[in-house]
């Protein structure tokens, strides 16, 4: 399912949700009385289901649905369906009802893929921030460090003790490159394996 969302500056995010609410509530038990230059199709009212609370709302449509969230300072909206048409037709439905009932004071509707998808029930979604995260980033870092001291530090120790200095030095800075690099190889190749 593709998905999308907006988040819309606003003084008052609760009003303009339960405006949206209200309205597409009062389509779906009128739909005789809409003006012919309305956006919405040839909808039964059993095809429009609304539930709002104060902070949040819930628009199911037969092409898709919309979540929003009055926040301080912002109306999250985030629209999924199931094809891109259906996605813009939701953006566009969304949009053009900010606009109307935001006249006097526009508010800008800027959408963004939201960078999740949403699978169908029982399928685990991860986003990808989560999946590849900072965290095994820190991982491989910590290793490769305690790695890089371990190894000066039994460099430290056979130079002090061994005539043969230069060749123990180079030696050492072999292992530790080699090490790096193989790190640094199966690091990459964990991570490509993952995102594909």
């Amino acid at each position: 399912m593709l998905t999308a969302e907006a988040h819309i500056a606003t003084d008052r995010p609760g009003r303009y949700l339960a405006q949206l609410c209200k309205h597409f509530d009062n389509k779906g038990r009128h739909l005789s009385h809409r003006p012919r230059t309305h956006t919405l199709p040839d909808l039964g009212p059993d095809q429009i289901q609304v539930e709002w609370t104060d902070s949040d709302g819930t628009l199911r449509l037969p092409w898709g649905q919309c979540t929003l969230q009055a926040v301080p300072g912002t109306l999250r909206v985030r629209v999924e369906a199931d094809d891109r048409e259906n996605l813009e037709r939701l953006q566009e439905l969304v949009s053009t009802h900010i606009g109307r009932f935001s006249r006097r004071d526009p508010l800008r509707v800027e959408w963004q893929p939201s960078g999740t998808s949403v699978d169908a029930p029982g399928e685990a979604t991860v986003p990808p921030r989560q999946r590849h995260g900072g965290r095994t980033r820190f991982i491989v870092i910590g290793v490769a460090a305690v790695a890089v001291a371990l190894h000066l530090a039994l460099g430290g120790t056979a130079l002090a003790h061994t005539p043969w200095t230069g060749w123990v030095v180079g030696f050492l800075v072999t292992v530790v490159v080699a090490k790096a690099a193989l790190v640094g190889g199966l690091a990459l190749h964990r991570h490509r394996s993952r995102i594909g």
